[in-house]
């Protein structure tokens, strides 16, 4: 029985015997799973830069001016001073109105929308009345009922550097404060003629001679503030007021409001405008005058390197 046995048994074992040798030759199917790369974290798009130049401002801009600025009926005042030793009052209320006044103004980029401004503008006025009492008028002496022609000359330069104070950096939607540091020149020549008044003579034989002429001027700091705010893309509205003063002595100011139209490289302005000047006491005779009035204007920017 075991001898007959034996091959069966032999023969199951042969049978069997190949497959696990072929399951552990077969490779394997199946592949480990390698690890992923974490993803990496999403950042967010960096915010916009604010644009270094509003929409629809004048700062940091090169531009040229001219206007139109038509003061109201009011003339200069000449008063005696501190240092008259004339015989008489040296008081005269100048006849008239001013003209029209023409003016110009040049703008220069400074960085940071900041802006360098030169202007310059010029008063002519002219007048005749009679002397209302005896006057002494820069060394000239006119008896009361004296025909006098009256003429002058206003001429003022200022430069300023208008810097950006609020907001920084600048926002082309916001409300914007400029602080004004500047100097002004300002200086007034007048002539005071008496055509009809008899020629006489000094001492010598000398004729004495019936025309009063004086300059007076004065150079001063001007300090100021300035707003302004774009309603639209093509119209704003601006503002600014600065001057100087030093007590018994030479006073200026000036302040302005304009609203502005703007399209392409062309602006137009239309406003008001005021200017006060007082030239020292202390002389023997000084101007004050006060002129306010109306503008026109017309700026043009041209196509520089600067913005």
């Amino acid at each position: 029985m075991m001898i007959r046995k034996l091959p069966t048994t032999l023969l199951s074992l042969c049978l069997l015997l190949p497959f696990p040798l072929m399951r552990a030759q077969q490779p394997s199917t199946s592949t480990t799973a390698q690890p992923q790369p974490a993803p990496a974290p999403s950042q967010a798009p960096a915010p916009a830069a604010q644009p270094e130049t509003p929409l629809n401002t004048s700062d940091n801009q090169a531009s040229i001016q001219l206007f139109y600025w038509a003061p109201f009926n009011k003339q200069p005042d000449l008063l005696g001073g501190a240092a008259n030793v004339g015989p008489y009052l040296g008081n005269l209320n100048y006849p008239g109105k001013p003209k029209l006044a023409p003016g110009a103004e040049i703008s220069l980029p400074a960085g940071h929308n900041n802006t360098v401004r030169v202007s310059y503008f010029r008063v002519q006025g002219n007048g005749n009345e009679s002397s209302p009492a005896n006057l002494t008028l820069f060394n000239t002496d006119y008896a009361p009922g004296d025909y006098l022609v009256t003429s002058y000359t206003l001429q003022d330069v200022k430069i300023s550097y208008d810097f950006l104070s609020y907001p920084y950096p600048a926002d082309p939607n916001r409300f914007r404060f400029n602080t004004l540091w500047g100097v002004q020149y300002t200086t007034i020549q007048t002539s005071i003629d008496a055509p009809l008044k008899a020629v006489t003579l000094d001492a010598n034989g000398n004729p004495i001679s019936n025309t009063a002429t004086g300059t007076r001027w004065l150079i001063y700091p001007s300090i100021g503030v300035g707003i302004e705010k774009a309603l639209t893309p093509h119209f704003r509205v601006e503002a600014q007021a600065s001057g100087f003063a030093f007590p018994h002595h030479d006073v200026i100011y000036d302040a302005e409001a304009s609203a502005v139209f703007r399209t392409g490289r062309y602006e137009v302005a239309v406003g008001a405008k005021l200017f006060h000047f007082k030239t020292s006491p202390q002389n023997s005779q000084y101007f004050v005058a006060t002129y306010p009035g109306v503008f026109v204007a017309f700026r043009y920017y041209p196509k520089w390197i600067w913005k």
